[in-house]
């Protein structure tokens, strides 16, 4: 009864905001209030969960999409035929100058120590399509952070709704009691 039934197209649920928190208890199985904010504590930390895996997937894909430009951008000038000069460190301290002459193909990194040698053109094309799969990644990771920080607080404000309600009902049954009790009167010591 907490979650629509509606999803964001990667499978993340939308949480429903209780406008009365009588219909929500009445609709439970115990119409205890302390099993709906436990319901929705584990929702919170589900969600929480949730956003914490897609901020490191974003900030992957934030290192990775300039690591893959700067790639396709050495194969495509190495694609125009110069040598080229590069300088490239031996140990922490030590640099070294090597003139890199052309030979029509290049390797890449595919992951998982795996190397594989493309002429340029097709490393070109892999490139080109790992940069738009980084890029359309990091589009779907900042939609579905907007969409869970929207979830998130949604249970937030329901948590609160419903404690405040409790505090509420609480404070009114003791008042009742309070008015129900007769007050004793008090005695005159002699």
């Amino acid at each position: 009864t907490i979650l629509t039934g509606v999803t964001n197209p990667r499978g993340i649920p939308n949480v429903v905001f209780i406008e009365s928190v009588e219909k929500i208890l009445a609709s439970t199985q115990n119409s205890s209030v302390e099993s709906l904010i436990g319901a929705f504590n584990e929702l919170h930390q589900n969600l929480k969960t949730l956003e914490a895996y897609k901020q490191r997937t974003k900030t992957s894909m934030k290192a990775k999409i300039p690591e893959i430009s700067r790639t396709l951008d050495l194969v495509r000038h190495l694609a125009k035929g110069d040598d080229v000069t590069a300088h490239y460190s031996l140990s922490e301290l030590l640099y070294a100058r090597a003139k890199i002459h052309t030979s029509g193909s290049v390797c890449l990194w595919l992951g998982a120590n795996v190397m594989v040698e493309y002429p340029y053109q097709e490393a070109v094309d892999i490139l080109e399509l790992s940069l738009n799969n980084a890029k359309e990644r990091l589009q779907i990771c900042d939609e579905d952070l907007d969409h869970l920080r929207d979830q998130i607080i949604t249970v937030e404000v329901n948590m609160a709704r419903v404690f405040n309600y409790d505090v509420k009902r609480r404070r009114d049954e003791k008042k009742t009691q309070q008015q129900i009790q007769p007050q004793a009167e008090p005695t005159a010591a002699s």
